[in-house]
């Protein structure tokens, strides 16, 4: 009997022992999964030094990313291959890869926010709530969390100020001044159906106006066009050469073109102009999930944002980011008041309409 009872007691203290050592352990695992990295001007929950090394494929529609996916890598060595296509191309490689169970790509950033909701919608991308989300406005952000704006692209005119001075023109100031009689064959705007700067214009016109009203106005300007290019960057061109008075346009936020060019200004409707936030967005079924959630993470807070203002000379969607000098600060500038959910919804019936009114 005294022996049982030794057996007994052993037992039950190797029992104790052992439960102490498994609830320490478990609470050693609540504290990494809690711990947060933080990083220079970043963190992250998801973020773990042995993710250095691993390589994510990313596609985009510019190729002046480079520059800011290095940073990203010096602080967290994690590398970044990048693909670059236009809009739709990625949309249609993105659904092919789903469709064939083979997800090449990890991360989408830059393009057109439409596109992006679009991807959504189809189930390509991943929705996540990032922590450094809630610094961002809810309209720089995609309402199922699918993608976050970085960059902005701003529609702005390129006038030829020699050309209005000339011929006696008002300086355009408001999108009803594009309509000057003077301006007749002298205002040049791409193709909606192939550029996202002049389809944001229009949709951006319509929302603003409503329909009736919007469509009126837009049967006027298109009465101005002469012809309607076929890539967004074709008016600034033709302005800068003088072939068109002004120019309907899409930037950074830099002005560059107005420095470069003493004959040239740069104009922001005071009563509103469009825009699109530049997303990024994690693809569905990446392979690299945990450290595809770094990458957003570290792209919307501020060690990522002042890295994208700097590299691409681009006004961004955070306001607690310093502007470099040079570029706009979109506080003063009168955005439009943008529906990215609408203009995805309405696109095909808006250009069908588009052509009616161009025929």
């Amino acid at each position: 009997m005294r022996k049982l009872s030794s057996f007994l007691t052993i037992l039950l203290f190797l029992g104790l022992l052992f439960s102490c050592g498994r609830k320490e352990a478990e609470t050693q695992e609540k504290t990494v999964a809690q711990t947060e990295y933080q990083g220079q001007g970043w963190s992250s929950p998801h973020y773990r030094e042995d993710m250095a090394g691993t390589v994510l494929n990313l596609y985009g529609v510019t190729d002046k990313v480079r520059p800011i996916l290095d940073v990203f890598t010096e602080d967290t060595g994690i590398k970044v291959e990048h693909l670059t296509m236009k809009n739709g191309e990625i949309l249609q490689r993105l659904t092919h890869e789903a469709d064939s169970g083979i997800v090449i790509a990890d991360l989408w950033f830059t393009g057109g926010a439409d596109t992006f909701i679009i991807a959504g919608q189809n189930g390509l991308l991943l929705s996540y709530e990032s922590p450094e989300g809630a610094a961002l406005d809810s309209d720089m952000k995609d309402p199922g969390l699918y993608w976050y704006g970085t960059s902005l692209t701003l529609v702005n005119w390129v006038v030829n100020k020699e050309l209005v001075e000339e011929k006696g023109l008002k300086m355009p100031e408001i999108w009803d001044d594009l309509l000057q009689p003077g301006l007749k064959g002298q205002v040049s705007m791409p193709n909606p159906a192939s550029s996202g700067t002049a389809y944001n214009v229009v949709s951006a016109v319509l929302q603003t106006r409503g329909e009736e009203n919007g469509w009126a106005y837009l049967k006027d300007l298109i009465g101005q066009v002469p012809f309607f290019t076929a890539r967004g960057s074709d008016p600034a061109n033709m302005v800068v050469n003088g072939e068109a008075i002004v120019g309907i346009n899409a930037s950074n936020g830099d002005r560059e073109l107005e420095i470069n060019n003493p004959h040239i200004k740069l104009v922001y409707p005071s009563d509103g102009t469009g825009w699109w936030p530049q997303p990024a967005a994690i693809i569905k079924g990446t392979k690299h999930e945990e450290e595809a959630k770094v990458f957003i993470d570290w792209i919307i807070s501020r060690r990522g944002m002042e890295t994208v203002a700097s590299s691409r000379y681009a006004a961004v969607a955070r306001k607690d980011v310093r502007i470099p000098e040079g570029i706009e600060d979109i506080t003063r500038i009168s955005l439009f008041p943008t529906d990215f959910q609408a203009n995805a919804l309405e696109r095909e019936a808006i250009l069908a309409k588009w052509a009616e009114y161009v025929e």
